[in-house]
């Protein structure tokens, strides 16, 4: 009878096999360290063993009050093709449902046919596009007619229901971790017309949200005082802005990933 792999909760000890994983998973998209040991100290973190190899990895998370991410789904080169993927899949869902998730979204390459294939075995269906782009941060001059805050205790149940993006459960959820910020655009009236969570040691904003794309030079100018002095980027992650991705093709941004976004009702 055939050995099926056994999907373990991540753990410190893990960290060499984790990291020879992920070099060759995610080439240009590896996980510190220090990210790596801050990680398993939460929950939704798996490793897929056969016998004492590391073949695959999890990462899902709650998001908002009933909907779930699933945020990597990994399977090594040599041994894709086996039906790994489905296990890791499968036990996903079990985990979501176990936790009354109803929905459960996830992001893959856009010519990534394989793992859509998997996905669309489930029933998920394509929802959106989304575009990550560096921004050379430096270069950017502010226009002076938008001003970027750090998002105020009365404005977060506003930004959760503008911005289904930024459920208000998640925004919550994301300032209780040590060096995320939540950042809200407001124009001359004081209205919000943008909001994004921002991750200075990534260095990243997602989800990015902004109403137009005339602002955008002055919400990046207003990050600018919260980045950490090692980098002259970010890495901004929209989705269904065709408008601002169109503006960053312009200006020559490099085009990190393109990724088609993927729900499931599990309701």
């Amino acid at each position: 009878m055939k050995t099926l792999p056994t999907l373990k909760k991540m753990r410190g000890n893990y960290w060499q096999d984790f990291h020879q994983f992920d070099i060759l998973a995610f080439q240009d998209d590896t996980m510190r360290e220090n990210q790596f040991r801050a990680r398993v100290q939460q929950d939704g973190f798996f490793a897929l063993y056969y016998d004492d190899e590391m073949i695959g990895q999890l990462i899902i998370t709650p998001f908002g009050d009933d909907e779930g991410h699933l945020g990597r789904v990994a399977v090594a080169p040599k041994h894709q093709g086996k039906g790994y993927g489905t296990i890791i899949v499968s036990k996903a869902l079990e985990w979501f449902k176990k936790r009354s998730i109803r929905t459960v979204h996830l992001y893959t390459q856009h010519d990534n046919h394989i793992a859509q294939s998997l996905y669309r075995k489930f029933g998920f269906e394509t929802t959106g596009i989304a575009w990550q782009y560096y921004v050379p941060i430096h270069h950017i001059k502010s226009r002076e007619k938008f001003t970027c805050d750090q998002i105020k205790e009365e404005d977060i149940d506003f930004v959760g229901t503008k911005y289904p993006s930024m459920p208000t459960a998640e925004i919550r959820r994301f300032l209780r971790k040590p060096g995320q910020h939540v950042f809200t655009l407001k124009d001359k009236n004081k209205d919000i017309v943008g909001a994004c969570r921002f991750t200075p040691s990534f260095p990243g904003c997602f989800p990015f949200e902004i109403d137009m794309v005339e602002s955008f030079d002055d919400f990046m100018h207003g990050l600018q005082s919260y980045m950490l002095p090692q980098f002259n980027y970010i890495r901004i992650t929209q989705t269904n802005n065709h408008e601002l991705a169109n503006l960053c093709e312009r200006r020559g941004y490099r085009l990190h990933h393109k990724l088609f976004k993927m729900t499931l009702n599990i309701s």
